[in-house]
């Protein structure tokens, strides 16, 4: 295993949990494939390429992020292939409500970059903090 491959899923982690566009930006390659599939209605669930997958990161929506309790762990015998653990605790900005979930994500990483990238968080916490509500019928 190639250890720079697990500081890039961590680098990742720590420029999303500032917020910060550049940095997210500079851990994709170029045809990077960023799957959301719990993603709420109104998001992409698959973004394809560095430009799209980085319009999932609007400015001016959410106070950083603050990724914290990371857990990552090597998938043996596939190189390049990680599994993370961790939480976020922010604010969502036009409703000032707080954010906090939870989330497993699974990075595939060649030559320094993520190719691949799948997230799965809870929808109903991000829909309720962005003014939404949801009922048990």
């Amino acid at each position: 295993m190639d250890p720079h491959d697990r500081a890039v899923v961590e680098v990742y982690l720590d420029a999303v949990g500032r917020l910060d566009l550049p940095a997210i930006e500079a851990t994709f390659a170029d045809d990077v494939e960023l799957v959301l599939p719990y993603a709420p209605p109104g998001y992409p669930k698959v973004c394809r390429g560095r430009a799209e997958a980085m319009g999932v990161y609007p400015e001016g929506l959410m106070e950083p992020m603050r990724f914290a309790g990371y857990r990552i762990d090597a998938l043996e015998g596939r190189p390049g292939e990680f599994v993370a653990e961790y939480t976020s605790d922010t604010r969502v900005i036009p409703t000032d409500r707080p954010y906090r979930n939870t989330y497993i994500s699974r990075f595939s990483v060649r030559d320094g970059r993520i190719v691949r990238l799948a997230e799965f968080f809870d929808p109903i916490e991000l829909v309720v903090a962005l003014g939404g509500e949801v009922r048990t019928p």
